[in-house]
């Protein structure tokens, strides 16, 4: 079975495009087959994935222009539908109501045999391709950095799911907050947390026991186009992901059962 994962939060900075481009290496290296979707405009993801992003997006996909499996790009890390600056006009180009927000998870379904995870992430706006990536998911994951406004945000963020949840997608599972930009053993963290995690339970959700520690290393591993792992495997940021991509694949298996 295919699981399918968004990384979603309305706050820029909160680590989604990290947190993608570490499950992708990830899960590749414990030998499953994956594809990411940059779904952001911005193509950040393309870029440190280091492939071409001047070529087509998911949006061709999505106006019937392009078959998704045309494409795909293929990396020593994992397969990738690479963005470009079009998928800026997605609110614009696609049209029909609520079916326009069912588009991706019809196109998916050519390709989740060829895959046991499709990771989506998303760009931090909550439009059509938000909405597209919540509707075809199984699973949701909110990233967020550590500080007040990303609690606030997540409050939002979860209201958003919700709707979405209900309105698109009954199935959906949101299987926590991943805390980012973590500063451990400081009263405010401390603090932090226990918010978070209040807010987590209820939305009926988690924060992850695994947290992603404030570093350098992850501005750096992107400037150089490389994976975390590849970069720096004994760093803090690559112990910290290699934690919670266990963490996620137990919830994961446990959740089969």
């Amino acid at each position: 079975m295919c699981e399918i994962i968004a990384l979603v939060s309305k706050k820029g900075g909160a680590g989604k495009t990290t947190t993608a481009a570490a499950m992708t290496a990830r899960f590749t290296a414990k030998g499953y087959k994956v594809l990411v979707i940059d779904l952001d405009g911005q193509a950040n993801l393309s870029y440190s994935m280091a492939v071409n992003s001047s070529g087509e997006s998911i949006l061709d996909v999505l106006t019937g222009e392009k078959d998704i499996k045309s494409i795909i790009q293929h990396t020593a890390i994992g397969d990738i539908i690479a963005a470009n600056a079009r998928l800026d006009l997605a609110d614009i180009k696609l049209t029909g109501g609520r079916e326009r927000n069912l588009i991706l998870k019809r196109e998916l379904k050519s390709v989740t045999a060829d895959y046991d995870f499709i990771i989506l992430d998303t760009l931090p706006f909550f439009g059509v391709l938000t909405l597209n990536a919540l509707a075809a998911s199984t699973g949701v994951i909110i990233p967020a950095k550590a500080d007040i406004f990303n609690l606030n945000m997540f409050k939002r963020t979860c209201d958003f799911i919700n709707s979405a949840r209900k309105a698109l997608n009954p199935d959906l599972k949101l299987y926590g907050v991943l805390l980012t930009h973590f500063k451990a053993n400081t009263k405010n963290t401390r603090e932090l947390l226990e918010l978070f995690q209040q807010s987590a339970q209820e939305n009926n959700t988690r924060v992850f026991n695994s947290k992603i520690r404030e570093t350098i290393l992850i501005q750096s591993a992107q400037a150089t186009q490389k994976d975390i792992f590849t970069f720096n495997a004994n760093g803090g940021a690559s112990q910290d992901y290699s934690a919670f991509i266990d963490e996620l694949e137990n919830l994961i298996k446990g959740d089969r059962k």
